[in-house]
């Protein structure tokens, strides 16, 4: 039986790529082409679905699952096909089982609808991605039937590899939302989850043969709260918590079920101070008291690479691998490894004597390859973070690029196979709006625009090197995400965004065109009982204008209420304003106006408040240096010690502008000032905001205006300006001068409702 859909949905997929998906059609990722046909397909509680085989009996079983749970009825399964009202799923023409599709043909599928019956054709997992397709194809309510419109869809994907990771070792995430994770994963069409399960503040998966890991290391005396990012405090809260391995082997077939392979990540040979407390003779500090760690960071406990921690390691990862039968990877970390105690360690000493290794990093490389060697053994690759690359790269590895992309392009040149992930674009811990009112996050700013740009293949990879990338992936670290509801906000929608990345080849994508259609996913996402973060309004943004009003005009996503305010309070569903039409905002000459907004889901959900400042200023143009030279000048004035009242006075260049330099020269508790003056390089044309805090008198000029000044304060204080400036380099001038007692001094900067930077004088030239 030949099934000439398929094999001529193959030959239209390579003859033209020029169809695109219909204003009516918003499926995420954005399939490779889309065609409209005339009518539509109207599904009713008589329509059947047809099976010919054990993967079409296995996607009925799952369509009929979703009728089930969305409209509480399922359908009539047949083997044969009535003469219309039909769902039937179909195996490909096996002529095309020979074709090479960029190493994937299993995964080419077409879904056919007409008025008389539903096709989708393809191998088992293809199937699987046709049906995620059909379901963003129905909509939220059944009532009599559904019309679904006529269309024919050739889709696969552009990578292989398309990766979503979950950090539970900061913060335990239960069971439950594990699964629930994994069911959107598979609703976007990703096949990695990297499971980070250990970390220096958590021991996450059971091992037999060493109980201590959870008895001990799954626990910490408190959970972590903050202030203001620093310093850490704990909150009293015992935090803890560990999967067994009956739950692990369930999670593990739940996401087989849902084509999805699962990656867990054992930490080696740093964040390992759980472990170590837990086993403290696999350290290099006999006399060490290693602990389950209650604060962020980077921390000197590591394994020591002695014949004791290979053997832990290895029995430990004896278990892992029994536990993920299925996943061809075992991912062992290897980033972030401080070298403090090795370098302290005689056993260290003697194994590089030993192996002839000439410093710490090969140490760690050797530690790597070691481990690589025994994974190898069992059948299995390893993944690691590019830190993997230092001191030479382990002969069979996968390298996890996380710094950016150059240790991607070095292990791609290097013909190893990489998964990219660069903080610039796959952080999700990142923030995604303004600091000031957006849930605590650990920095850093990720909107949904920039996660959609990012391309997996970087430009400086070309010919045969570019096939070296698997794909990519986005990671979610917990350290300030403390329950589910956190990491779901986090996640969402860029998590839509980065499936688009890692399936949607880049001439098919297009930023308006993806805002379109996601608006159309938030209802479902809300029956779903996601808390993603409401999406601002289209056309808030920052306005720099000459003219004596500033019009802004918003675009609420579908289904969405915007209420605003203009007077600087937060606005209030009783009390505040509705936004209806474009708004006109009187400004004074130099006046700076914020209209606030939160925005009202379909579901009632309120958003955070998302604001715009609206400004009348002129911009500051950009000064040419002929000559640049790190750092600052500073100039500084205080009395002496021996009570003459002659000033001392000096002067230099300096790389940056804390305070403590000055500490051995002076009395910093004393009276004394001090002048900073260099010319920071502002990236692009826009709105800036800068923030000065500080204990005493304090000014601050950019281009020769005044920004801040205070005199006269005696107790610590924030205050901040904001200022328009065109992208080049900019005079920044610091001024402080110090009454007595403890003196605090630090001016940041951002562009306006992003992240703050701190000048520290290492990004300055003078």
């Amino acid at each position: 039986m030949k099934y000439s859909l398929f094999a001529a949905a193959f030959c239209l997929l390579f003859a033209s790529f020029t169809f695109t998906q219909s204003d009516e059609i918003n499926i995420i990722p954005k399939p490779r082409s889309v065609k409209k046909l005339s009518g539509a397909f109207k599904l009713t509680k008589n329509t059947r679905i047809v099976a010919l085989d054990e993967a079409g009996r296995k996607m009925a079983g799952l369509l009929n699952d979703l009728l089930v749970k969305n409209y509480g009825f399922k359908l009539k399964i047949n083997s044969k096909p009535p003469t219309n009202n039909y769902i039937q799923f179909l195996p490909p023409d096996l002529s095309i089982r020979e074709t090479t599709l960029p190493g994937r043909p299993n995964l080419l599928h077409s879904i056919k609808i007409q008025p008389d019956r539903i096709e989708i054709t393809g191998y088992e997992e293809g199937l699987f991605y046709g049906l995620q397709s059909l379901k963003q194809l129905l909509p939220l309510e059944f009532k009599s039937s559904i019309e679904i419109p006529a269309l024919l869809i050739v889709d696969y994907p552009r990578f292989g590899y398309r990766g979503m990771h979950l950090d539970v070792g900061r913060h335990f995430m239960p069971v439950e939302f594990v699964k629930k994770y994994i069911d959107l994963m598979s609703q976007y069409k990703f096949n990695n989850f990297h499971w980070h399960l250990t970390e220096d503040q958590g021991w996450r998966i059971e091992i037999k043969k060493y109980p201590k890991l959870t008895e001990i290391g799954s626990k910490r005396p408190e959970s972590m709260k903050e202030k203001n990012f620093t310093p850490y405090i704990g909150d009293g809260v015992p935090e803890g918590g560990f999967y067994t391995q009956e739950q692990i082997k369930d999670v593990v077939a739940y996401a087989n079920a849902r084509y999805i392979n699962v990656i867990p990540e054992i930490e080696l040979p740093g964040h390992s101070s759980a472990a170590l407390a837990a086993y403290p003779e696999l350290g290099c500090k006999a006399d060490y008291k290693y602990k389950v760690q209650t604060t962020w960071g980077i921390f000197k406990e590591v394994y020591c690479p002695t014949e004791k921690t290979f053997g832990f390691l290895e029995d430990v990862l004896t278990e892992v691998i029994g536990l993920f039968p299925d996943s061809p990877y075992i991912h062992i970390g290897g980033d972030e490894v401080l070298k403090d105690m090795w370098k302290e360690s005689p056993e260290v000493r003697e194994l590089m004597a030993r192996e002839n290794l000439k410093d710490e990093r090969e140490v760690q490389s050797y530690f790597i390859r070691r481990m690589e060697k025994f994974i190898n053994s069992k059948g299995k690759k390893i993944i690691g973070w590019d830190e993997i690359l230092e001191g030479g790269l382990a002969p069979n590895a996968t390298v996890m690029s996380w710094r950016g992309i150059k240790g991607g392009i070095e292990a791609a040149r290097a013909k190893h196979d990489v998964i990219m992930t660069p903080t610039d674009y796959s952080y999700f811990d990142y923030g995604q709006g303004d600091p000031a009112t957006e849930p605590i996050n650990i920095g850093g700013y990720l909107n949904l625009e920039k996660v959609y740009s990012f391309d997996p293949v970087p430009k400086e990879l070309a010919g045969d090197d570019a096939k070296y990338i698997l794909g990519g992936q986005a990671n979610i670290w917990t350290e300030y995400l403390q329950t589910p509801a956190a990491v779901e906000y986090m996640a969402f929608p860029r998590m839509l965004a980065m499936a688009e990345d890692v399936w949607t080849t880049p001439e098919n994508k297009n930023f308006v065109d993806f805002s379109r259609r996601l608006s159309s996913h938030y209802a479902q996402l809300d029956k779903q009982g996601v808390n993603y973060r409401i999406p601002e309004p289209g056309g808030l943004q920052n306005i720099v204008t000459e003219n004596e009003k500033a019009v802004i005009t918003l675009t609420p996503a579908r289904g969405t209420v915007v209420i605003y305010t203009i007077d600087g309070s937060d606005p209030n569903v009783k009390s505040s304003e509705q936004y209806n039409q474009p708004l006109a905002i009187p400004l004074k000459v130099g006046e700076a106006k914020t209209l606030k907004t939160i925005v009202i889901s379909s579901a009632g959900r309120k958003s955070v408040v998302y604001g715009a400042t609206l400004l009348r200023h002129d911009y500051l143009k950009p000064a040419e240096l002929a000559e640049k030279r790190p750092g600052v000048t500073f100039g500084f004035i205080t009395r002496p010690a021996n009570g003459s009242t002659d000033p001392v006075l000096s002067s230099g260049e300096t790389k940056t502008t804390g305070l403590q330099q000055f500490a051995k020269t002076t009395d910093l508790k004393g009276t004394f000032g001090v002048t900073f003056d260099g010319y920071l390089n502002i990236p692009a044309d826009g709105m800036y905001e800068f923030q000065a805090e500080s204990t005493w008198d304090t000014a601050v000029f950019i281009d020769g205006e005044k920004l801040i000044e205070d005199a006269g304060i005696k107790d610590r204080k924030i205050r901040s300006a904001i200022i328009p400036l065109r992208a080049g380099l900019h005079k920044v001038s610091l001024r402080y001068n110090n009454h007595g007692g403890d003196p605090f001094f630090r001016v940041r900067w951002a562009i306006k409702g992003q992240n703050w930077r701190n000048i520290g004088g290492g990004e300055l030239v003078h």
